[in-house]
């Protein structure tokens, strides 16, 4: 790990925040396997089954069909489109490569459509709907950081089983509130990384749910 430069992104950050020993644990020192749920594998299925379709590689797997009016309708919007994006933005928000070494905060758009001077990002989502618009700022501001020439950033979640979106805009003016919201928790994380501190932090789903043995943090219920 690079505790100079600690690279994060929205699923880590939020690994973190639920409890920063299973974080350390299981994507740091990766000597615990978070293994995959049954939620997870279908979610990964119907996101590259998304992604084949949108890239016109295959077609949407019949027990997805009713997923195509929703989905068809974002890829008929008029632009540059972009499919499993890999995005990584430097510390002073600059684009650079997904592996680089100066990446800071990178992640995945699952799909976007840019026009002249505004943008369309789109997360797509297997789960019930939440209200948490967290992960739609974060891409709103790094699309706003990685295509400076657009105004404005439309984005949403697309809740596939429900057939509906959750949809927020947000414009240049927003960049520096939502960076700024940003900025303390990863603070947080780069200062546990360079202190090496990560103390457990329970819940109702430590007994059952954490992947953690007992013998590495007292409040998990599982024994091996």
């Amino acid at each position: 790990m690079n505790k100079n430069n600690l690279p994060w992104s929205y699923s880590s950050l939020t690994a973190f925040e639920t409890c920063p020993r299973r974080f350390k644990l299981t994507r740091v020192t990766k000597e615990v396997i978070e293994h995959q749920t049954e939620a997870t594998l279908h979610g990964n299925e119907v996101h590259k089954a998304l992604e084949k379709h949108l890239k016109g590689e295959a077609h949407l797997p019949p027990k997805y069909e009713s997923y195509l009016a929703l989905v068809d309708k974002v890829k008929a919007a008029p632009g540059h489109k972009l499919v499993e994006f890999k995005f990584a933005l430097t510390q002073n928000f600059k684009p650079t490569t997904f592996f680089a070494k100066d990446a800071w905060v990178r992640g995945v758009i699952d799909f976007g459509v840019l026009s002249e001077k505004t943008g369309v990002v789109l997360d797509w989502k297997t789960g019930k709907p939440k209200d948490d618009h967290d992960q739609l700022k974060l891409f709103a501001a790094v699309a706003l950081a990685t295509y400076p020439y657009l105004e404005s950033v439309k984005t949403g979640y697309v809740w596939l089983a429900h057939n509906k979106m959750d949809s927020k805009e947000f414009t240049k003016a927003d960049i520096p509130e939502i960076w700024g919201d940003f900025a303390p928790r990863v603070i947080r994380l780069t200062e546990a990384a360079e202190k090496d501190t990560f103390p457990p932090k329970p819940s109702g789903l430590c007994k059952a749910w954490c992947p953690v043995p007992h013998s590495k943090c007292e409040f998990s219920g599982r024994t091996s």
